[in-house]
């Protein structure tokens, strides 16, 4: 079998995966620990099994090479998260089951949800508190007393995938709940509102409200973008039009001046 070590950096292979106090050569049995050799990056088990070691801060470095099984180890903080999966996976193609272990505190970051959506994704979640046999009773203590309940704790200590920003007026739960795909058959009424970006890289936001005859409102539409006057000027005539929309409401402080000097 020929395994990869997948880590956020080079130490981090070394130091937390192959040597740390819960790496591999510390958790194997002395009957069958495998001989870890620092300059070929690699670990060698009596049966014949190699495990190589890589950083996700190189992601060419897993091209090429050819894996059964991968162990990814804190996802979540890879620099170069899409581009080092994609190389891993491209690799992944020998034995008859490949498959892939992720160890990661989660974080609601696109590769990570599409994996939890995945079908074959199977999902363990353990806490903190369910190693507290392991770790300093007082480092317990403490971060339930400062953390638990938290949004960091609920993260950190809960392994939780926490979407929502603290404080929200309206959380994912909410949002999910309100969608629809049934319409209403008309609208009274059909709104752009155009927030404009006093550039710097900010995004200029485009959205489409609805009030409907069955007397609710609607989000019909993000057409957000961050783009140059011109361009986000056309995508408001776009919008407009497609929605046939009855008006278009500026924000006053930046977009209203520059809305008439366009005209």
């Amino acid at each position: 079998m020929r395994i990869a070590l997948v880590a956020p950096t080079a130490a981090d292979a070394r130091d937390v995966m192959v040597l740390g106090e819960s790496g591999i050569v510390a958790v194997s049995p002395p009957w069958f620990r495998p001989l870890y050799e620092p300059s070929k990056r690699c670990l060698r088990w009596p049966n014949g099994a190699t495990a190589t070691l890589y950083s996700a801060e190189e992601p060419d470095r897993l091209r090429g090479p050819q894996h059964e099984a991968a162990w990814c180890d804190e996802l979540c903080t890879w620099s170069k998260q899409q581009e080092a999966w994609d190389m891993l996976m491209f690799g992944l193609r020998l034995g008859n089951d490949p498959r892939v272990f992720v160890s990661t505190t989660p974080r609601p970051q696109p590769l990570l949800k599409a994996m939890l959506a995945m079908p074959q994704c199977i999902v363990t979640r353990a806490t903190t508190f369910d190693n507290a046999r392991n770790l300093a009773r007082p480092f317990i203590e403490e971060i339930a007393a400062r953390y638990q309940g938290t949004r960091l704790g609920r993260q950190e200590l809960e392994g939780e995938l926490v979407e929502d920003v603290e404080g929200a007026l309206w959380t994912r739960a909410m949002l999910e709940a309100a969608r629809t795909t049934v319409r209403p058959l008309t609208f009274k009424r059909i709104v752009i509102g155009l927030d404009p970006s006093g550039g710097g890289g900010s995004a200029q936001g485009i959205v489409v409200a609805a009030l409907g005859t069955d007397g609710f409102f609607y989000v019909l539409e993000d057409a957000s973008l961050s783009a140059s006057p011109e361009r986000w000027a056309e995508r408001v005539v776009s919008v407009h039009d497609r929605h046939q929309a009855d008006k278009i409401v500026l924000e006053r402080n930046y977009g209203g001046d520059l809305e008439r000097r366009r005209e």
